[in-house]
């Protein structure tokens, strides 16, 4: 019952079943793994937070364990993408926030894991073609453990030729 005033009264926000919101200027980055866990914020989402693309990006995209799943909330759209639970906890960093600390795909594993869900991508050139149509102009230093455990482990061509390509530049460490 007192749920159900507070939720009259506007003093909650509904984010889920079961999940309510009562500060709404919390981080809508730091809403997504209690929303759908367990899971990391990635993709776009991780590339747009790191600097790495230019676009804003609209809804927050993770990477969980389970199935992929979208979910439409007051205060943002977010998608859940499956993942191995062999690449998982690779490059996954904490994030401390004010509100709520949340997990966050280090640059290195945000583009091992983007380029995971591209099929066509087989070779050197495909991956040059990607990264300019991604905009990823320059990268910062990019960890070259990580880079190797996301290829060994993702076992995709594309995540190989990502890193192959990668590891010859001179700003991964």
């Amino acid at each position: 019952m007192k749920i159900s005033r507070m939720l009259a009264a506007g003093e909650l926000t509904p984010l889920r079943r079961g999940l309510y919101l009562r500060d709404r200027a919390a981080n809508p980055l730091a809403l997504a793994a209690p929303i759908y866990g367990p899971s990391y914020v990635s993709f776009e989402t991780a590339l747009a937070w790191h600097g790495l693309i230019p676009e804003r990006v609209e809804e927050i995209l993770s990477a969980t364990l389970k199935r992929p799943a979208a979910c439409e909330t007051p205060v943002g759209r977010y998608r859940y993408r499956h993942v191995p639970a062999r690449v998982f906890s690779i490059g996954v960093e904490r994030v401390e926030d004010a509100s709520l600390p949340w997990l966050l795909a280090s640059p290195a594993k945000a583009l091992c894991d983007t380029i995971a869900l591209d099929p066509t991508i087989r070779s050197q050139r495909d991956v040059h073609t990607w990264l300019a149509v991604m905009r990823i102009g320059e990268l910062p230093a990019l960890d070259r453990d990580q880079l190797a455990a996301c290829a060994e482990r993702y076992a995709r061509p594309s995540v190989r030729q990502l890193c192959r390509h990668l590891l010859k530049t001179p700003s991964v460490s």
